[in-house]
């Protein structure tokens, strides 16, 4: 069964019905498998004549536990301390030592149960190295919480699986997690087997409260097969039902704890409002009838629940002790910034993200920075060079230490553009100055490749074509390869300045093919984005989504290249400039969705007309002769004495890049000659030497 809780930042929501977006989820599977359901059945019907020996106290059982938490780096990437307070709240809640279970109404004190189930942070994961039990895994599927989120799964019949994201999927949207039955994740369904929860449902600290701090004790209930205390659906407060447990009366269920002494369905008899199973938000007890049926299936070999606490099995996962040592491994260096690009002499922060443990000492390493190493957790770094910047963490405590390098963690713009004005790029000649990003490092990435642009040309190809996705033989092969397509990529254009270029648009061709068969499945997107101060911050222009992104229409399951210049499409967008923009970049990103397919873009061209200026004296000593000069013939360019090499580009007013000369740094004056084979009109020299530069204008005639 799975749970749906209503999402509220405030205690508004004890007034609001819970809402679940998972009933059609359940249904879908027992469509999909009617045995699903008779085995369920079959299951409780069993389960409910299960009897422990009375007067006998029950053992303990151990199982396993690991949180796989999705992120971006956002509150939604909780901190092990919080893990670590969801742990103490499950093993009071399991074994009746919850501060409010003095709070019981007298009609069930006598059957509020100790259940007898603890739950241990793994200490070995599937191969046998050390772990602290919680995982962090950067994923846009945090934002998309579902079946298809629960990446990374460790083996189902040693490990009680709980993944921590950041929002439910859409048809989740009201939802706070889920749980299924064991008997709705055998065989095949392995893949769905576990928990998910909305983060500010784990625990009490952090981004949770106490408040919402017994959802997962809910969804365990489900997880070892307990039914809501109304039944087999979602809708408390709806109609009278029964879970099929003979001490949890009859109810409609509880959205709130206003009536805590309700007997609404069979006056006389109290309802069981504090049940765990319920939506109250007071919940404080599971029943002994329900302390029985969890105990049956978990003696059951269905989806593996019987191996979870054998001592086999708690030797293999490093669960025979109970104890939380916040320095159990050594621990994993992980890190993020909070600039990838900045201009010249601008200071980016990094945020330590370390897993696996608890870090006693850092050091960092900065390639071309302000400090060469930093021992804080969190550095400031400024850099002062243009150019990809290596950074290098070690993190150490005493059971050992691990060392990150991030190659190209930073770029560093020059504080000059690579070009200036308008400028026409079809990719197939020269330096494109371009750079793909790719953030969860999965197989589909921005890449220039040949002969599939308009009229065969070079252009930029998005691989999103995943041919296992192709006809997957279960429904858990094709979450899995459904996951794969759930990413974004970026792809960063030349820097250009436009201070002195007026009437500025952008265009672009592109070419897409879906796998969706019908145009409501088109979810994927493809934005265009601008930055005026180095990559920075991005503001949206242009978002490109449904039929319109989709210029070849359905291609079904093929490797998509374009075939014809028909299947090509023209974006053109305005972009507003000022005198100050004088490094501007724009940047494509495109959002994948389980349908996606390949993405080509070719032709960007940055439209406008420039302005002509005279040297601006920003680079000194660089003179030019005769001027105006008579096309065919033969400029003189003097450059006097050289610290640094120099790039001479011969551009005409839309910007079109006509020649480059390189110039080696000198000692004394140099004279470069540059043949004027051009049409009659005004021309520009952009001289560039380190970070300097000046624009001269030239009038052939």
């Amino acid at each position: 069964m799975m749970l749906g809780l209503s999402i509220s930042s405030t205690l508004v929501a004890q007034e609001t019905p819970f809402k679940c977006g998972s009933s059609s989820q359940m249904e879908k599977l027992y469509k999909n498998d009617p045995q699903l359901r008779l085995d369920q059945e079959a299951l409780m019907n069993a389960a409910v004549e299960y009897k422990y020996e009375d007067g006998k106290k029950r053992a303990v059982i151990v199982i396993p536990i690991v949180f796989h938490i999705l992120h971006e780096y956002g509150g939604e990437n909780i901190t092990d301390e919080q893990v670590y307070d969801q742990i103490r709240i499950l093993n009071e809640d399991f074994n009746k030592k919850n501060a409010d279970i003095s709070a019981v109404v007298p009609q069930f004190k006598d059957i509020a149960a100790d259940c007898a189930i603890e739950f241990r942070l793994a200490t070995k994961d599937p191969l046998g190295n050390c772990t602290n039990g919680i995982e962090h895994i950067y994923s846009p599927l945090t934002n998309y919480g579902d079946d298809i989120a629960k990446l990374n799964q460790w083996q189902r019949s040693k490990y009680m699986n709980v993944w921590v994201i950041n929002r439910m999927a859409p048809s989740h949207q009201s939802a706070a997690g889920y749980a299924y039955y064991p008997s709705g994740v055998g065989g095949n369904g392995y893949f769905r087997d576990g928990i998910i929860l909305i983060h500010q449902y784990i625990g009490s600290i952090g981004t949770a409260s106490p408040y919402t701090s017994r959802a997962l004790t809910h969804e365990i209930g489900h997880y070892l097969g307990l039914p809501h205390v109304w039944g087999n659906n979602n809708d408390a407060g709806q109609v009278c039902g029964d879970d099929g447990i003979q001490d949890t009366p009859v109810t409609k269920g509880h959205t709130n704890c206003n009536k805590v002494l309700d007997d609404f369905c069979s006056p006389g008899t109290v309802e069981n409002v504090q049940n765990y199973m319920d939506y109250s938000y007071c919940s404080n007890m599971f029943t002994k009838g329900q302390s029985n049926v969890m105990h049956y299936n978990l003696e059951q070999p269905n989806s593996g629940r019987n191996n979870l606490y054998t001592d086999e099995n708690r030797i293999i996962t490093g669960t025979m002790y109970d104890v939380i040592d916040p320095f159990v491994c050594a621990p994993v260096p992980e890190f993020t910034s909070n600039l990838k690009f900045v201009c010249l002499g601008e200071t980016v922060q990094f945020k330590d993200y370390s897993t696996t443990s608890k870090v006693e000492k850092y050091l960092w390493s900065f390639t071309d920075a302000n400090k060469a190493t930093d021992t804080v957790k969190n550095p400031l770094v400024t850099y002062n060079t243009p150019g990809w910047k290596d950074v290098t963490l070690t993190v150490k405590n005493k059971k050992g230490s691990n060392t990150y390098t991030m190659k190209n963690a930073v770029y560093v713009s020059p504080n000059y553009a690579d070009f200036n004005g308008p400028k026409s790029q079809s990719f197939d000649n020269g330096p494109d100055f371009w750079t793909a990003i790719n953030p969860t490092e999965n197989f589909a990435r921005f890449e220039k490749v040949s002969g599939v642009g308009i009229s065969k040309s070079n252009c930029f190809r998005l691989n999103n074509f995943n041919p296992n996705a192709v006809n997957p033989k279960t429904i858990d092969d094709q979450l899995y390869y459904d996951r794969l397509q759930l990413t974004k990529d970026f792809l960063i254009t030349s820097s250009y300045d436009l201070g002195n270029t007026s009437n500025v648009s952008v265009s672009f061709d592109y070419s897409y093919g879906t796998r969706a068969t019908v145009d409501t499945l088109i979810e994927e997107t493809l934005s265009l984005y601008v930055s005026r101060n180095c990559g920075k911050t991005w503001t949206k222009l242009k978002t490109i989504a449904g039929t319109e992104l989709s210029t070849a229409g359905y291609v079904g399951n093929s490797n998509f290249a374009p075939t014809s210049n028909a299947q090509w499409k023209t974006a053109t967008v305005t972009v507003p400039v000022t005198s100050a923009d004088k490094n501007i970049r724009f940047r494509f990103e495109f959002a994948a969705s389980p349908y996606a397919n390949n993405l080509y873009i070719d032709n960007f061209n940055v439209n406008g007309l420039l302005g002509i200026t005279d040297a601006d004296g920003v680079l000194p000593g660089v003179e030019i002769a005769p001027n105006p000069i008579q096309s065919g013939s033969i400029l003189n360019v003097k450059v006097a004495e050289l610290t640094d090499d120099m790039t001479l580009q011969l551009v005409d007013v839309n910007g079109a890049l006509i020649s480059t000369t390189f110039v080696k740094a000198s000692n004394g004056t140099q004279t470069i000659e540059l043949p004027m084979n051009v049409a009659k009109g005004c021309y520009l020299i952009q001289a560039v030497s380190g970070n300097t530069k000046s624009t001269h204008r030239v009038v052939v005639f």
